[in-house]
Formats: C-alpha cells, sequence, structure tokens
C-alpha cells in the first residue's frame, strides 16, 4: 500500500486562518495547491464538514484530510501541539480508521522537532469551552482532543471506501476555556464577526478585563498553532507520489 496521489487529496478546513495555512483561499473557499491536492472551507460543526466532504468527492477527490486546530481534552498537550490522529471517535462511541500507511509517511516527512504522537481525537457536536467539561470528557472517552469536525469527515470516507487522516493542532489546552466573547464572535462559516465580538464585550462590562486578557492568550495560542500548520503544510508535499 502506498500513500494516495497528491492530486487525489482534498484538505477540508473549518476555519479560514486554517485553510490559509495550505493555500491561499479565493472568495468561493476551495484552491489547489502546486502538488494539485485541493483545499476547501467547509465551516465549523459536522453537517458543514459533512457536506464538504461530500462536494470534495464530487469535485474528483478521493483521499480526505480534516485539517485545522482542536481543543486538548489530555493535561500534557499544549498549544501548537500536532495531533496527528490515529484514530477519530464519533459522538456514538464508534472508532473511526485513518489511513496507517498515509499516516506513516506524513509522521516520517516531518520537520526537526514536530513530534507526532499516536493521539485520539473525539467528536463534539458543540464547542466545549469549559475546562471542567473538557476533564469529564478525557475521562469518559480516554481522548486526547476533540473538534467538530474529523468524525463527519471520517464517516463520509468510510462510507465511501476512501483514504482518511486527521492532521490537527492544538489551539486551547486541557486547562483553558475559550471567552465567550470568542465564542458568539465567529458564524458558522468560521468568519469573525466584528460587531458580535464588541457586543459580547460590553454585555459583560464587569468581565471586561477578563475577557480582554483569554482573547489576548488565545490569539497568542492561536499563534503558535499556525506556524504549526503551516511547517505541516510544508512537509506534506513530500508524503505523496505526484
Amino acid at each position: 500500500m502506498t500513500p494516495p496521489a497528491c492530486n487525489q487529496i482534498a484538505y477540508i478546513a473549518a476555519l479560514p486562518g486554517e485553510a490559509r495555512a495550505l493555500a491561499r483561499l479565493p472568495a468561493l473557499g476551495r484552491a489547489r495547491r502546486p502538488d494539485g491536492s485541493r483545499v476547501r472551507l467547509g465551516g465549523m460543526g459536522p453537517e458543514r464538514a459533512e457536506a464538504a466532504a461530500r462536494a470534495a468527492i464530487a469535485d474528483g477527490a478521493s483521499a480526505l484530510v480534516s485539517w485545522g486546530v482542536a481543543a486538548a481534552l489530555a493535561p500534557g498537550l499544549a498549544a501548537g501541539d500536532l495531533l496527528l490522529a490515529d484514530g477519530v471517535r464519533s459522538a456514538d462511541g464508534r472508532l473511526l480508521a485513518v489511513d496507517k500507511t498515509w499516516r506513516a509517511a506524513i509522521a516520517a516527512s516531518l520537520p526537526m522537532g514536530l513530534a507526532a504522537p499516536g493521539v485520539t481525537i473525539t467528536e463534539a457536536r458543540d464547542v466545549i469551552a469549559d475546562p471542567a467539561a473538557k476533564h469529564t470528557l478525557h475521562a469518559a472517552t480516554g481522548a486526547d482532543a476533540l473538534d467538530m469536525e474529523s468524525a463527519a469527515i471520517a464517516r463520509v470516507a468510510a462510507e465511501h471506501g476512501l483514504a482518511f487522516l486527521a492532521i490537527r493542532v492544538v489551539l486551547d489546552d486541557a486547562s483553558t476555556g475559550l471567552p465567550a466573547a470568542a465564542r458568539v464572535a465567529m458564524d458558522d462559516a468560521g468568519h469573525l464577526q466584528p460587531l458580535a465580538l464588541a457586543r459580547g464585550l460590553v454585555r459583560a462590562p464587569m468581565a471586561l478585563h477578563h475577557q480582554l486578557r483569554g482573547l489576548k492568550q488565545l490569539a497568542v495560542a492561536y499563534r503558535a498553532a499556525r506556524i504549526t500548520l503551516e511547517r505541516v503544510a510544508d512537509a506534506l508535499t513530500d508524503t505523496a507520489p505526484a
């Protein structure tokens, strides 16, 4: 078995910043990398991810990658850590497989300093922002991280008998909560809504300092995650035949 050819691969991202680590993103949310692989912006949540995966297959892709950031559940993970999943657990407890040969090829091609330990990513139907809730989910599932899209993409890949990978990077660690203002400022398509952010901040003026500090910490974490995504993106071309 060999990894899929580059021109067979579609990377599906929820957020514009995630997709831009792979390629410049036109207004339609679809792009081609120089190696021929596709990049598709799907939006946040399992329904949008499923729709993007099906659209990618209709466009000719025969291998799917869930790409972007994730929330850590395991306490040893930090912002910017790579999550090259060796399994994805759906919300109903089912373990969805990744392509082991393809995963191994990517792990072997990573630049110095990037580790790819085996991790499991579990499905969340909504944003889980509270550290206590993360702890509970980690204890219940044993998963290392969570996102809202990987399992949906994996289910579509399994339905069609296609290769699948989840390449994610930690954004918020297990002890970090997402500020409420950040949660309301992002629409389902993954775009920042400045007016919604402003409204979220002024609704709780007593907590303004706490919210601003949380947003600053989130920005620092996002920069760390983006750097890792870009380093992985640079290495991807070398993992598959043209």
